[in-house]
């Protein structure tokens, strides 16, 4: 390998460490704002919400019963594993997959 290589794997190199600690001070100092914080907290939830009501939207009679019955699953129970087995359970009974 010649010094350019060298040269060019070194730059390369601190490049990425730059870009790491910039990324991680951009973020601590993101943090300490209260809208920003709230955002990281509630951004999960909604990109689940998100993704579940496209998939209702492309669904069946099958995914709307079953999206049904893990609701009325998770408002008795508030259990997350009984709603899903549940969920999972309808759908597979409704598509006579079983």
């Amino acid at each position: 390998m010649t010094a350019d290589h060298w040269l060019l794997i070194a730059a390369l190199a601190a490049s990425t460490i730059g870009l790491r600690v910039l990324g991680y001070l951009a973020g601590a100092a993101l943090m300490e704002r209260p809208a920003f914080r709230r955002l990281t907290e509630v951004f999960p939830g909604c990109l689940i919400v998100a993704l579940v009501a496209s998939a209702l939207a492309e669904g069946g009679p099958p995914e709307l019963l079953a999206a049904a019955a893990a609701l009325l699953t998770a408002i008795a129970t508030r259990n997350i594993i009984a709603t899903m087995l549940v969920g999972m359970a309808t759908v597979t009974l409704t598509t006579g997959l079983f």
